[in-house]
């Protein structure tokens, strides 16, 4: 009796796993497919207002659940470790950035960055899907997507 219960708490912790898998969300933005040009300009650490006065225009463009999920993951803070490299020398710099430019990126935004009352760049979103990239780095695992922020001069779509 004790081993059909050890054996049915197995197949429930089993079964909550499974369900706890989570699966790719379809966000309403395709995208574009993109190439970045220069990753120079690629945002590596955003404060909590970054996004305060572009925040609706961006929601207007893909929605507010793909909203809150880009401003988790559109930095290094948000990123799968080996994403971003920092220390690197020129030459370890433009070879990581060739192997960045192997993923598949879409552009799913673009905006004018506006902060404090002033205008400044503009500026791309590039979704990052997972599902489409898991053999870019194989060891690497991060789920369902990532983002990167980029000035939009530094991008090209890829026709």
């Amino acid at each position: 009796m004790k081993n059909i219960l050890v054996v049915m708490l197995l197949f429930l912790q089993a079964g909550v796993k499974a369900q706890s898998v989570t699966t790719p969300v379809n966000f309403p933005v395709n995208g574009e497919l993109v190439r970045v040009l220069d990753w120079g300009s690629r945002s590596i650490m955003l404060g909590t207002s970054f996004f305060n006065e572009t925040k609706d225009s961006i929601i207007l463009r893909i929605g507010q659940e793909e909203f809150d999920e880009m401003k988790s993951k559109c930095s290094s803070s948000g990123w799968p470790e080996g994403i971003y490299k920092s220390g690197l020398s020129d030459e370890e710099d433009k070879a990581f950035d060739q192997k960045l430019n192997e993923l598949k990126m879409y552009k799913i935004a673009s905006f004018t960055h506006k902060y404090n009352g002033k205008t400044f760049d503009r500026y791309v979103i590039l979704r990052v899907p997972f599902e489409e990239n898991k053999l870019w780095d194989p060891p690497m695992q991060w789920g369902d997507n990532i983002y990167f922020l980029l000035k939009e001069k530094d991008i090209q779509l890829i026709q």
